[in-house]
């Protein structure tokens, strides 16, 4: 009897026990997940609607940056539109496998955006390793190190009615017509890329694995599925790299074949090159060489000590970054995306924001001149180095160089330098350099 009483105890203490450290760990895992859920509830609702009231008119400013991290300084530069690179809406990023779609990044990016009021170009990569190993040789390590997420395989899709698909139901998520729409959506995406840098097939960096008939062929698809779903919007081509002839070879292939029928607006690079007009010239000469009557945009430019002679110092990349720009959108770009807003490849000086976020002088010229020139509808060439911009019915001139003032500038004007600095003179007081000058009549 005794000894029946002892384990009843036992068994009756070790219940208790058992009991104690259950009610404990679901306490504790109660308390993880309700900590967990407050994290995810943060996350989630961290960029939920918008910090800043959107005006659909920031769809026709003219300065853009490439996936920037620094949206409140593009705020307080004045610029809404960014380029996410390479960006989630990647094809195998999205469809996992045939069918399954997790859009979780992808409605992160336009979340974040949206938050800030940022329009966004949204480059398509058609490539999907579940797809895309049906057909399609897979790269070596070295070619697919660099933008590792874009997949193993970066050739034209081997089932092209599914991608199709895919694109169709990309577009409608983000097309704002209220249809299959992303829940909250409030900014909505109007302008598609498609894919990047085709003709880049570089060992060390391979946007695409094929040729000019295989771009010309996805470039196609990718137009018809993006009007399919969303009429309004705006197709751009992929990014020219360039203007070396193995760039224009490739792209007079897609054009022989009749490219220039789809897409909306073209597209150049020009990523460190010594070119004044950061290519637009060569590019739009190229264009006029097709008879492609069509817009351009510059969806990425890169400043770097090539462009200058020997000075390579703060000053000196603030004021030919103005240059540049202003010599491409007279060349006919519409839109530019800057490369360097922080830290990026090349020269430090030619970033916006240095590595110790602090703001540098290309900082507060790129800045005046967003104020001075931004939404222009003309842009003309005077003489070097003179430029004359309408921007409704006002006049901003853009000087520099060591010849007389254009001589329709005449009385008081006003005078900015490229920090923002502002004086009242006379038109016979002004005196031009090198360092570029934004010039109103008062």
């Amino acid at each position: 009897m005794k000894k029946k009483l002892i384990l009843l105890i036992t068994i009756l203490v070790i219940a208790m026990l058992l009991s104690g450290c259950t009610d404990k760990s679901n306490t504790d895992t109660s308390d993880d997940k309700k900590d967990d859920t407050k994290d995810e509830q943060k996350d989630k609702t961290k960029y939920e609607g918008t910090l800043y009231e959107y005006n659909s008119k920031s769809l026709d400013s003219h300065f853009a940056f490439m996936h920037p991290e620094h949206f409140k300084e593009m705020i307080d530069l004045g610029v809404s539109w960014h380029r996410p690179h390479a960006g989630p809406f990647n094809w195998g990023e999205i469809e996992k496998a045939s069918g399954n779609f997790d859009w979780e990044e992808a409605d992160y990016e336009v979340n974040s955006s949206q938050y800030y009021a940022m329009n966004i170009l949204a480059t398509i990569w058609p490539f999907a390793d579940w797809d895309q190993s049906q057909c399609n040789e897979k790269l070596s390590s070295s070619q697919s190190k660099m933008f590792s997420e874009l997949g193993s395989y970066r050739g034209k899709p081997c089932d092209m009615n599914a991608y199709k698909n895919f694109v169709t139901k990309l577009v409608e998520r983000y097309d704002g017509d209220g249809i299959d729409d992303m829940p909250d959506l409030i900014v909505p995406i109007k302008y598609w890329e498609v894919s990047n840098e085709p003709s880049m097939q570089d060992e060390n960096l391979m946007f695409f694995a094929g040729k000019s008939s295989d771009y010309y062929d996805i470039l196609k698809a990718t137009y018809e599925a993006i009007k399919e779903a969303d009429a309004s919007a705006y197709v751009l081509s992929g990014g020219m790299a360039g203007v070396a002839k193995d760039n224009k070879d490739f792209w007079q292939g897609v054009f022989d074949l009749g490219g220039q029928n789809y897409f909306d607006i073209g597209n150049i690079h020009s990523i460190g090159s010594d070119s004044a007009s950061l290519y637009g010239e060569d590019y739009k000469e190229f264009l006029d060489e097709n008879e492609i009557n069509k817009t351009f945009w510059t969806t990425e430019a890169e400043i770097t000590s090539r462009s200058l002679d020997e000075d390579a110092s703060e000053e000196a990349f603030a004021e030919i970054i103005v240059k540049s720009y202003v010599e491409a959108f007279e060349s006919g770009s519409d839109k530019i995306f800057y490369v360097g807003l922080e830290e990026a490849p090349g020269d430090e000086e030619a970033w916006l924001i240095g590595k110790s976020d602090q703001k540098q002088e290309a900082y507060y010229a790129y800045k005046t001149m967003v104020e001075k020139v931004d939404y222009f509808d003309t842009v003309e060439k005077l003489a070097e180095g003179q430029f004359k911009f309408t921007i409704d019915s006002n006049i901003v001139y853009v000087l520099w160089s060591e010849n007389d003032i254009p001589a329709e500038i005449t009385g008081q004007v006003k005078v900015t330098d490229i920090k923002g600095a502002e004086t009242t003179i006379q038109s016979t007081e002004l005196s031009l350099d090198d360092s570029p000058v934004f010039v109103e009549i008062v």
